[in-house]
């Protein structure tokens, strides 16, 4: 028969001595020590590897000197003495006697147009204009001619009359002596009579004549300035297509067809762009919050293209226009630039423009150690270690940045990287 066995056998265990228990207890302790002791040994070596030095470094001292506010502006190259020359009419290329880059003056021709048209109007003015002097001298002619005529006649019957009028005192002698009939007398009264009507009449013609003569001259002589004004105004029109410039300066550009004889040229086609080099312009948007803090004589520095050169403000605009962006409202600021460069008109300029120029402020180069404008610690250098201190910045302009709180002049700081211990707040130099 099979013995039966139970899962447990209680009759086989036994209970532990207070030996055991002990010895456990001690083992679990010097585990719990050596746990702690290992974590302490980790935290320590820890922070004896977060303990950095630093051997080789770029430091400076902070200086006390002056500091120039600028801001930078773009800007056009403007010469404000430019003119385009366009074609007064419409004719054909004749003559090109300039090249671009030509200097010029307003007694050149530049080109001439050849216009068919006002040489026949010319031509038919001209004949017009002998024709009118000649019918105004045989106006005057004719007129001179009956006035003689009419004043020969008027000469004749004064005589006449003055014959009549001694008649008619004979007459009336005899007839108060009876030697003579009383209708011999009233025939030489007759006689008298109508010879004095013939000199009215005739004195009325030579009146007439006169201002009849007077009418036909002046309105003869209209005729002949009329013709003149318009012989004059084609002779002009002529000469302006004998193109010239209105002012002295340099040929910036000329219309190529000019350069191909007989090409059209339409009335008003630009022909010549003219300009005076010795008076340029540049013209700059600036932001209209620093207008308060800019002045006519203020200096600039410009640069266009590879060129760097000074500026004097000359004018400052009294009206303020929006940016391309439409976000700011911008100020026109126009500069004469102090140069002997010859500038191209349109050029694109960029200029650092002088605001205030403050005396002791204190300074440090910019560097490494300027990771963000907004940077506010610095490591102050304090025998063999140096200290992250905390600082205030002001401006940043060129090599410079303004110092405004948190160190004193003479004061040395590193200015190399500070990327590899910028979490230490204290660092050993060597």
């Amino acid at each position: 028969m099979i013995a039966e066995k139970k899962i447990i056998q209680i009759d086989e265990v036994k209970p532990k001595t207070s030996k055991e228990i002990k010895k456990r207890k001690i083992i679990v302790f010097i585990a719990l020590l050596v746990i702690v002791a290992g974590i302490s040994i980790s935290i320590w070596n820890s922070a004896k590897a977060k303990s950095i030095t630093v051997r080789d470094y770029d430091s400076s001292i902070l200086r006390s000197g002056q500091f120039i506010s600028t801001t930078e502006a773009s800007g056009t190259v403007i010469l404000p003495k430019q003119v385009e020359i366009v074609s007064p009419r419409e004719g054909y290329a004749l003559d090109l006697l300039v090249e671009e880059g030509d200097q010029i003056t307003t007694q050149d021709v530049l080109a001439v147009l050849n216009v068919p048209d006002l040489e026949d109007e010319q031509n038919d003015l001209t004949l017009r204009l002998k024709q009118a002097v000649i019918e105004l001298e045989s106006l005057e002619s004719s007129y001179s001619f009956n006035t003689q005529n009419l004043e020969r006649t008027i000469s004749r019957l004064d005589a006449d009359i003055l014959e009549a009028e001694e008649d008619v005192q004979s007459m009336s002698a005899l007839v108060e002596l009876r030697s003579s009939r009383q209708s011999d007398y009233e025939s030489a009264l007759d006689v008298l009579e109508d010879l004095q009507e013939q000199k009215e009449d005739a004195m009325a013609d030579l009146e007439e004549s006169h201002i009849s003569q007077d009418i036909a001259l002046r309105k003869q002589q209209a005729v002949i300035d009329q013709l003149d004004v318009d012989l004059a105004s084609v002779i002009e029109d002529i000469e302006e297509c004998s193109i010239k410039s209105p002012i002295d300066g340099e040929v910036l550009s000329l219309n190529e067809s000019l350069s191909i004889k007989s090409s059209l040229i339409e009335e008003s086609d630009s022909l010549f762009v003219v300009a005076d080099r010795s008076d340029v312009y540049i013209d700059f948007d600036v932001y209209e919050q620093y207008t308060s803090l800019l002045e006519v004589g203020g200096q600039m520095t410009v640069t266009i293209g590879t060129s760097t050169m000074n500026a004097t403000i000359t004018k400052i605009g009294k009206i303020a226009t929006m940016d391309t962006d439409g976000l700011s409202a911008m100020i026109s600021v126009r500069a004469r630039p102090e140069t002997t460069l010859t500038l191209t008109p349109g050029a694109s300029a960029v200029a650092s423009i002088i605001l205030v120029v403050q005396e002791d402020v204190l300074l440090l180069p910019r560097g490494s150690w300027l990771t963000t404008g907004n940077q506010k610690y610095v490591y102050l250098i304090d025998g063999d270690r140096a200290i992250k201190t905390k600082i205030t910045l002001g401006e940043i302009q060129g090599n410079d940045v303004e110092i405004l709180d948190g160190l004193n002049e003479g004061d040395e700081i590193i200015t190399g990287s500070y990327q590899n211990y910028i979490d230490q707040d204290e660092i050993s130099l060597k």
